[in-house]
């Protein structure tokens, strides 16, 4: 993954799940709700590394359930620009203190040239250009190639988003006069999502 605007998403401009040896790198990565960046199974092996990207959010947290051997980390430019909270902990030097993901990152002002308006560019001096982040034109995104191509591409019309509906109400017939407290319903599935749901 390499090259792309990722803004206002969620849950996590990057987020993996599954994968092994990924490289996340020169990226742009701006104003996730919560967190910023997130690795959600830890596996045996080095599931991606992530290295040269701009992280710059608002509200929320950086790392999102990130274990071990989730991934190893460059150097980055990491920003907190608002919200308070422990987001970063920085050790006054300007670098970032943490669990080693990214112990090779520093946090600074990117110079975006215009962020509230959603200009990423950025600005000669940008400390982006210290951590090796190289700039991309992030407006040549979307269809590429012949000038025809392109005019079609822009003409498809695009149909409305239609949700299914939902599922059939289920009739669970189970009086729980049979049914210890505390325990589970007899007569149906039940799914606690970990949370140890139970019959009361």
């Amino acid at each position: 993954m390499e090259n792309n605007l990722v803004y206002d998403t969620k849950t996590g401009s990057f987020h993996q799940h599954y994968g092994k040896e990924n490289v996340v790198r020169n990226n742009i990565l701006v104003c996730s709700e919560n967190p910023q960046v997130a690795a959600t199974r830890v596996e045996d092996h080095l599931s991606f590394t992530f290295e040269r990207n701009i992280v710059y959010w608002k509200t929320g947290s950086l790392l999102g359930a990130v274990g071990s051997g989730a991934g190893q980390g460059g150097p980055q430019l990491l920003l907190q620009c608002g919200g308070g909270g422990d987001h970063v902990c920085g050790d006054g030097s300007g670098q970032v203190a943490g669990e080693g993901y990214d112990r090779n990152s520093i946090i600074a002002d990117p110079l975006f040239v215009d962020a509230e308006k959603h200009d990423y560019r950025l600005k000669p001096d940008s400390p982006a250009l210290k951590v090796g982040f190289v700039p991309f034109d992030y407006s040549e995104a979307g269809v590429y190639g012949d000038a025809n191509w392109i005019r079609k591409a822009a003409g498809a019309p695009m149909p409305a988003v239609e949700l299914p509906p939902g599922p059939p109400p289920v009739t669970v017939r189970d009086d729980f006069e049979k049914t210890p407290a505390g325990s589970r319903p007899k007569v149906a599935q039940v799914y606690t999502e970990g949370k140890g749901t139970r019959s009361r």
